[in-house]
């Protein structure tokens, strides 16, 4: 199927000079100052401070993913259709202008790829895409997205991304996964054997071949072969009929993955999904939704409480999610966190 292009640009490959600061940011909802919730540590996640409050940039939205390029280059993705980024660590945050006037568009999800190569997904089935860093946009065929909630993209390449989220079906949202291999010129879709499909995904990631669409009910949906053949399976986590949700998944090679769910749970898999070690962090009451790892053992974990009043926990482990301690917790629910990548 052909993607409706409303502007295109060229490729524009900036690489950046390696950093070895375990810089991180967190990104959130509004509290009740009525500012997005951008935190920064530099000292691997024991400290943090805010960033942009009283900013215009930041008023009236909630921040759903974050996305340090480097110590300078962070990009961020907002409700009401707002696209954020610094260049200066965060010190000073602007809105970027996305390609089209989607006023109510939630923003879900943003990866880069070659430092300025930006796809960004959302609600309405929203996908942009920037090849020169956010100076030009392209806007690609709602329609093909069925209009849905797009939860996660990952840029696999350049040229290969996939799509991950839901889509209404009588009333009920089912799963829905698109892909493209030519750089969105043109896209296709993913359909799981044994209606695998039957549950909506939440978000997607890759390590070399290997590529990993999750979401919710526990299920998750994997390739080795760079997307010619897929593998269903689902973890056993929460109790009851309901399982939890894998909220957000990181992988650190093909084989091990790392993953933050519903009621608390981290699970680890090191061996392809083969087996599971759930990992505890004393956050039962909390949806987990953001992960990312500096090294393979400093980690960090976000969320929220699933109760009033908000409570969005900020959880570290130096052990590679032997253990876990929660560093602060903030009255505003927290959405994702970002090493510079």
């Amino acid at each position: 199927m052909v993607a409706i292009i409303f502007s295109c640009s060229e490729n524009n490959d900036n690489p950046q000079p390696v950093t070895n600061k375990p810089y991180a940011w967190v990104a959130g909802e509004r509290d009740s100052t009525g500012y997005g919730m951008i935190l920064f540590s530099a000292d691997s996640g024991n400290t943090w401070v805010r960033q942009g409050q009283g900013s215009n940039a930041l008023k009236d939205i909630d921040i759903w993913d974050i996305w340090a390029v480097d110590e300078s280059n962070v990009w961020a993705v907002c409700s009401d259709n707002v696209i954020l980024k610094t260049t200066d660590g965060g010190q000073v945050w602007i809105r970027v202008e996305a390609p089209a006037n989607k006023t109510g568009t939630r923003l879900s999800a943003i990866s880069i790829v070659n430092k300025t190569n930006i796809w960004i997904s959302g609600s309405g089935g929203t996908v942009y895409n920037s090849t020169d860093n956010g100076n030009t946009w392209s806007m690609f065929d709602t329609l093909f997205f069925h209009k849905g909630l797009m939860q996660g993209i990952w840029a696999v390449t350049p040229q290969m991304i996939y799509v991950a989220g839901g889509i209404s079906d009588n009333r009920n949202y089912r799963g829905f996964i698109g892909y493209t291999v030519d750089g969105g010129m043109t896209w296709d879709t993913v359909f799981p054997s044994d209606d695998y499909n039957k549950n909506e995904w939440i978000g997607v990631t890759s390590s070399g071949n290997t590529i990993l669409v999750y979401g919710g009910q526990s299920h998750y949906l994997f390739s080795t072969d760079a997307g010619l053949t897929w593998k269903n399976d689902s973890v056993d986590a929460g109790g009851g009929s309901m399982k939890a949700d894998f909220n957000h998944m990181i992988m650190l090679s093909p084989q091990t993955w790392w993953g933050a769910m519903d009621e608390g749970h981290v699970y680890l898999t090191t061996d392809e999904g083969k087996t599971w070690i759930p990992q505890e962090t004393n956050e039962g009451g909390s949806y987990l939704f953001g992960i990312d790892t500096w090294d393979g053992r400093l980690a960090l974990v976000v969320g929220e409480s699933n109760g009033w009043p908000n409570r969005g926990p900020i959880l570290k482990s130096s052990s590679g999610g032997t253990t876990w301690g929660t560093m602060k917790v903030y009255r505003s629910n927290l959405a994702k966190v970002s090493f510079i990548k």
